[in-house]
């Protein structure tokens, strides 16, 4: 396993393999939950591939999508895990975690897998869970 850290400064890797037809993605980063409490949204226009890159360019329009990833390679897994936005990370002690949506329904598979569609509203939202309600935050 590795670790990545994308930040602005580095913003997204070019990369022409793999891409689709330009589409419009808006991205979104809220934190309700623990201070500093933040929320930003940017609207990118790029080809059509996973949402690993669509993260990368946000990186670049907006400081709030800093990001850091571990990457997995196993027989059950392979891609990103985004382990923290913002200098925020979730953990087991206060049952937090960053949930992955696309308007508003959780995405079936990681980063790393996931192609967003034209129109797609992309939301990394820190959420709690152990609640009766899992969809709390």
């Amino acid at each position: 396993m590795s670790t990545t850290v994308y930040d602005r400064q580095q913003g997204a890797q070019n990369s022409s393999c793999n891409s689709g037809p330009p589409i419009t993605v808006t991205m979104e980063v809220e934190n309700s939950i623990r201070p500093p409490m933040f929320k930003a949204s940017v609207e990118l226009e790029m080809p059509q591939r996973e949402l690993i890159y669509f993260l990368q360019a946000a990186v670049a329009k907006d400081q709030h999508f800093h990001f850091t990833a571990e990457y997995y390679a196993t027989k059950e897994v392979t891609g990103y895990m985004i382990l923290s936005l913002n200098k925020l990370a979730g953990n087991t002690e206060d049952k937090t975690y960053w949930q992955i949506l696309d308007k508003g329904d959780p995405i079936p598979v990681g980063v790393s897998s996931y192609v967003p569609k034209n129109g797609s509203v992309i939301s990394f939202k820190f959420t709690s869970y152990g609640t009766d309600d899992c969809t709390k935050s």
